[in-house]
């Protein structure tokens, strides 16, 4: 499922693209893929903390925040599956995990000293943004950024990131690449602030897998099998912000009943292949209500991005 998203995520780059070439040709505007915006996390976390506060919906990037919205509650409910079941960074994170599993199979991770030290730096990113979004901004000042120019064009500006890529994102771009494959999902672990929100919710998740010691014959494939690194075999109860649900743990485990996914406090197992199927129902409702409530499409104008494009395009601007 993680490969289709991540298809879905190219048809709308290359969508995106399109969009912007035809303002810079001065024509017709081509059509403006809204699923962009959920590439706009910081505007897409602004926009939640005002529809908290004031229960508007922001209209600039509504799709970046009803996409939120869904990944955080498939968070919430089946713990972080959108990381280990639909974000495309994670996918190819693990085609360069997998590469470097075919080419180096022996792998030595780094000491829990520096695993733990790196793994503090994006909450240290995702609490900067908390404070300034949650506590240092209100309603007015939150209404004044996401109305003006600075947001009305992020995804331009997004775009030209990559576009017009300068010589120290690339190195930077690069290097996140070689250290992924030294390090599995070295970006994931260490550097996603999204990802380190969505951990913070997947732990208060009633989902957990857990570990019959009764049962477990302590083969060990699980924490072998696990791309976080997780000891599975040795806790009763998962409880780490680092697990995605990819369920790789419990396809393998080769004693019945000895690993499982369940609703705490319950007898309700869940079986691999539901989770799948909740974190697309998740996303397909949440996203199917915006676009039947007509929240979908955002209402920066025509004009408004033509100026603002050519703007963000001048060579001063982008040197």
């Amino acid at each position: 499922m993680q490969a289709v998203f991540f298809a879905l995520t190219i048809a709308i780059g290359i969508a995106f693209h399109q969009f912007v070439s035809s303002i810079l040709a001065g024509g017709e505007l081509s059509r403006r893929p809204p699923g962009v915006d959920g590439f706009l996390p910081i505007s897409s976390l602004m926009s939640l903390r005002l529809f908290a506060v004031t229960g508007d919906i922001h209209s600039a990037h509504p799709a970046g925040l009803f996409i939120m919205l869904a990944v955080l509650l498939m968070s919430f409910l089946i713990g972080k599956s959108f990381c280990g079941w639909l974000c495309p960074l994670g996918f190819v994170s693990e085609l360069i995990y997998k590469a470097r599993k075919y080419l180096t199979p022996s792998f030595k991770p780094p000491p829990p000293w520096l695993d733990y030290t790196l793994g503090a730096v994006k909450y240290l990113i995702l609490f900067f943004f908390v404070y300034v979004i949650i506590f240092a901004m209100d309603a007015v000042a939150l209404r004044t950024f996401l109305d003006g120019d600075f947001n009305k064009v992020s995804d331009v500006r997004m775009y030209y990131f990559f576009a017009a890529i300068t010589p120290l994102a690339a190195f930077i771009t690069a290097s996140l690449v070689v250290l992924s494959f030294y390090v599995p999902y070295f970006w994931c672990r260490y550097l996603c602030p999204y990802g380190a929100l969505l951990g913070l919710f997947s732990l208060a998740s009633p989902v957990k897998i857990k570990r019959s010691a009764e049962t477990c014959v302590n083969c060990g494939l699980c924490a072998a099998v696990c791309p976080q690194r997780i000891e599975v075999d040795k806790n009763p109860l998962v409880l780490s912000d680092e697990c995605t649900s990819c369920a790789l743990c419990l396809d393998i485990c080769p004693a019945p009943g000895a690993l499982e996914m369940r609703i705490l406090r319950t007898r309700i197992r869940i079986k691999t292949v539901v989770i799948p199927l909740v974190v697309a129902f998740i996303f397909c409702l949440i996203t199917g209500l915006a676009m039947i409530r007509g929240n979908w499409k955002g209402d920066v104008s025509g004009d408004d991005y033509r100026r603002l494009t050519i703007f963000y395009s001048s060579p001063e601007f982008l040197r």
